[in-house]
């Protein structure tokens, strides 16, 4: 493609990193959705749309002016916190380092660019440009409330980086507190008390069992302690003990079996809480749209391989309302690091592609 365009691409995406948008600073979340705004409200056709929800807001530009359409393309312009020297982006060997560039403020100036050269076609194709902001605690008030007020689509892509591999299926979450009530007592006389480490103890043991941590990567739910809180003194048998499991489960396995499973590792005076229950993407990869943006894909030098991942997407909603959906976008590495990059070359690649996939959607 043309220099301008590498150079735009640069330019946008160090003007976004630039913008510390954590979910810690809704001034910032505002001030990057704003950025995009302005690059779009402008442009000679099309229509913009404003939402927001619980402080998160979202803006929407249909190329045709209507809440749903053929295609849409995502991002999220939020990023988890990092040092302030991580906001300057950097620009060495064919990357640009920083925080958000590869998770997503690459893809968000991709796809800033490409609204804006569909918008000087006579006729544009039929395809919606969604840039959110809370898609890293969840997406409950950005993504899925555009779903929910009515932005539909046949196909779904965000353009999370993915190497331009395609992502068709990840894992949902079924977050776990378990609160095991204990006995205090004088850490001199144990046999007065009931321990509650103990109870915690034996309970590991037994979901250890149910679910075996894997010594490898493996598509299988997943049940990893994180926090443990208890304690008041250091004599003192403590009255209970809070433990908090981070729990990866895949399509074929719900939140409420996974529920019945860990309570049977406790014993009945524990207190098993379900915190939520965040859908898996569950996409087929054989859908007549998943398999023409693949051959897009390999048409610009890419393998477009398939795959599954582990953690979660904005995707998750569309394809649980039976959207087809898939995550597709730049070349990077060092998702949430201090090393953290995007390939220029590859947010070159991933705007050929949505250039030439979007002509699919008239």
């Amino acid at each position: 493609m043309t220099t301008s365009l590498r150079d735009n691409l640069v330019t946008m995406t160090c003007e976004l990193v630039r913008i510390p948008s954590t979910l810690d600073r809704p001034d910032l979340l505002q001030a990057v959705i704003d950025y995009a705004d302005a690059k779009l409200r402008d442009l000679p056709r099309g229509k913009v749309f404003y939402e927001t929800s619980n402080n998160k807001p979202s803006v929407v530009y249909s190329l045709r002016g209507n809440k749903h359409a053929k295609l849409i393309l995502n991002a999220h312009l939020d990023i988890v916190p990092a040092r302030g020297e991580q906001f300057e982006p950097e620009i060495r060997d064919g990357r640009i380092y920083g925080r958000g560039t590869q998770d997503m403020k690459g893809a968000g100036a991709v796809l800033l660019q490409l609204a804006h050269d569909l918008a000087q076609l006579p006729e544009p194709p039929d395809v919606n440009f969604q840039f959110v902001s809370d898609e890293e605690i969840g997406g409950m008030h950005g993504t899925n409330v555009l779903l929910n007020r009515g932005y539909t689509g046949d196909f779904f892509i965000t353009a999370e980086p993915t190497d331009l591999n395609i992502c068709y299926m990840h894992k949902g979450a079924a977050p776990i507190d378990i609160v095991i009530h204990g006995v205090p007592a004088h850490g001199s006389r144990p046999w007065n008390g009931r321990n509650p480490i103990h109870t915690l103890r034996d309970g590991l043991i037994a979901l250890e069992k149910r679910y075996p941590t894997p010594d490898e990567e493996a598509f299988v739910t997943t049940v990893v302690p994180t926090i443990i809180h208890g304690g008041e003194a250091g004599n003192r048998i403590m009255e209970d003990v809070t433990l908090h499991l981070d729990i990866r489960r895949v399509p074929e396995e719900d939140a409420e079996s996974i529920l019945a499973a860990v309570k049977s590792c406790f014993p009945e005076h524990a207190t098993v809480t379900l915190l939520g229950s965040g859908v898996p993407l569950n996409t087929d990869p054989n859908h007549p749209a998943v398999q023409q943006l693949a051959q897009v894909v390999r048409e610009v030098g890419m393998p477009a391989h398939f795959y599954r991942e582990h953690f979660g997407t904005d995707a998750r909603f569309y394809s649980s309302k039976g959207t087809p959906a898939v995550c597709c976008g730049p070349i990077g590495a060092g998702l949430h690091s201090d090393e953290e990059w995007v390939d220029i070359d590859g947010l070159v690649k991933t705007y050929e592609v949505f250039a030439k996939l979007v002509t699919h959607y008239q």
